[in-house]
């Protein structure tokens, strides 16, 4: 779990609020950080894989794609960045 962000540190370095993390999480617009359990709370942990693709994602909000064009540009964005 190493080199990983809370769900507080990711909306400050994103710009998006930990509402709209939530929400694009449960909508499938964004991969799922992992999670750790703590009793019985889970809380969500950012790798830099998806601080990158939050950063697409929201790079194509901002001009003015829809949320699932959004998404599909940012994953593919992310996908030529690995090759």
């Amino acid at each position: 779990m190493e080199n990983t962000i809370s769900i507080s540190d990711c909306s400050r370095l994103t710009g998006l609020s930990q509402k709209q993390l939530r929400t694009f999480e449960t909508r499938g617009y964004i991969k799922p950080p992992e999670r750790i359990t703590c009793g019985e709370v889970s809380y969500r942990r950012y790798t830099q894989e998806n601080i990158r693709n939050l950063e697409a994602f929201k790079k194509y909000i901002d001009e003015g794609y829809t949320h699932p064009v959004a998404a599909k540009k940012a994953l593919e964005e992310i996908h030529k960045e690995e090759i």
